[in-house]
């Protein structure tokens, strides 16, 4: 019941409080899922692409009655101000204009007449070219500390600035626990307030905020000298930036 909630044409779901069902609409469909994008953003000048710098279209998923997967619906996207410095394909590729500064564009998604998505964020913004440290002489620190892999991406604008660069996706990537208890110890990267990024927490990944920065914390637990973290990021054409593939040494406090 609660993907139902996704459904949110105002008539669909009067009629489905007044037969106590609900009803199926174009193409099988009894409710449909929020825009799924396939990256956070999009370089201005550039298509908006995937996670490998894939050319990817905009998507929804559709559901029918008993909650089956449906084949992707024809739908259509367009976004919610004009003018507007993204442009939308029939097919649902987006393609973004040259920008001088960091955009937010709102899309909504259309099936049919009676059912409209809510509206989704996609930002316009340079291509990233650079991943650095928050500080160039940071390269060891004692543990446990807040914020201490605090990375920052960056690119160039039209006009030859460098600027922070939002919407990237950073990955975080324990390489190696040594010490004479290495074996037994765990070190796990951690969100803000100490939440597991994901059951094994060897892996995290972080998307950059307004002011182009990513971060996460370590926790260790038990004898060990230091602890061996990379972190990598990508443009949005899929290459590996310079500075990637960082290395921070940590080390547990005495």
């Amino acid at each position: 019941m609660k993907k139902r909630l996704l459904l949110l044409g105002v008539s669909v779901a009067a009629a489905a409080l007044a037969c106590g069902e609900v009803p199926t609409l174009d193409q099988g469909i009894a409710y449909i899922s929020p825009i799924i994008l396939p990256a956070p953003a999009v370089a201005a000048g550039d298509q908006l692409r995937d996670s490998l710098g894939n050319v990817a279209p905009l998507r929804i998923e559709a559901f029918g009655r008993n909650d089956e997967p449906l084949p992707d619906p024809q739908a259509t996207f367009l976004p919610t101000v004009v003018p507007s410095p993204i442009s939308i394909s029939g097919d649902g590729i987006v393609t973004a204009d040259t920008v001088s500064t960091v955009k937010t564009v709102q899309i909504v998604g259309r099936v049919g007449s009676k059912l409209q998505t809510t509206a989704v964020n996609l930002l316009v913004v340079p291509q990233p070219d650079s991943l650095g440290r928050t500080s160039d002489s940071l390269t060891t620190a004692t543990l446990p500390a807040s914020d201490t892999m605090r990375v920052t991406v960056t690119g160039l604008t039209g006009a030859g600035t460098r600027v922070a660069v939002p919407g990237i996706l950073v990955r975080y990537r324990i390489a190696g626990v040594y010490g004479p208890g290495a074996d037994s110890a765990t070190a796990v990267l951690t969100l803000p307030g100490g939440a597991l990024s994901r059951p094994d927490s060897r892996l995290a990944v972080d998307t950059t905020d307004a002011s182009g920065l990513a971060s996460r914390i370590l926790v260790v637990a038990g004898n060990v000298d230091s602890v061996v973290v990379y972190v990598r990021a990508r443009s949005l054409r899929g290459e590996p930036l310079h500075g990637d593939s960082l290395r921070f040494i940590l080390r547990p406090t005495q």
